[in-house]
């Protein structure tokens, strides 16, 4: 009996994840002209997550509002993610389809802490103030979906 308890739990919960995949990590970026293409189709955000692998309030923005936002069923399909490392030269197509890294694009969009959110449309413009550090608990979350609504708001014109 236990056992045909554990099979049947085993398919449910199988079901499940078949149904809703979750994504327990957040990729690097390596071609923006390629994800703004991808942006302008779905009509999305992109939310660049510029980190470093040794900052442990980046570990915290990744685990606890990054992972949980793109699995979020509301933002799924309306929101691109990704991260930039700034302590890293990791080579980088930025949206103009120029060769660079993710260091120089970070510098040339004045990052200089880290974490530091910045929400994108489809031109890689700016679409809401950077989100610079990790603030108040309460509120970091709220910061990020006031940003990704003025991209959605720029990405998806209302109709007259």
């Amino acid at each position: 009996m236990k056992i045909l308890g554990f099979f049947r739990w085993l398919i449910v919960a199988w079901t499940i994840g078949a149904t809703a995949p979750v994504a327990a990590q957040l990729l690097l970026a390596d071609d923006l002209a390629r994800l703004a293409a991808a942006a302008r189709i779905q009509r999305a955000p992109l939310l660049i997550h510029f980190m470093e692998h040794s900052c442990p309030y980046c570990a915290i923005a990744r685990r606890d509002y990054l992972i949980p936002l793109q699995n979020d069923p509301k933002w799924r399909g309306r929101v691109l993610i990704r991260e930039i490392d700034v302590g890293r030269s990791t080579a980088l197509r930025d949206f103009d389809g120029k060769t660079t890294t993710h260091l120089s694009f970070a510098r040339s969009h004045g990052v200089r802490r880290v974490p530091t959110l910045i929400a994108f449309d489809a031109e890689g413009k700016a679409v809401a103030p950077p989100i610079v550090g990790l603030l108040a608990d309460d509120f970091y979350r709220l910061y990020i979906e006031q940003a990704l609504e003025a991209g959605l708001v720029k990405m998806r014109p209302r109709k007259p």
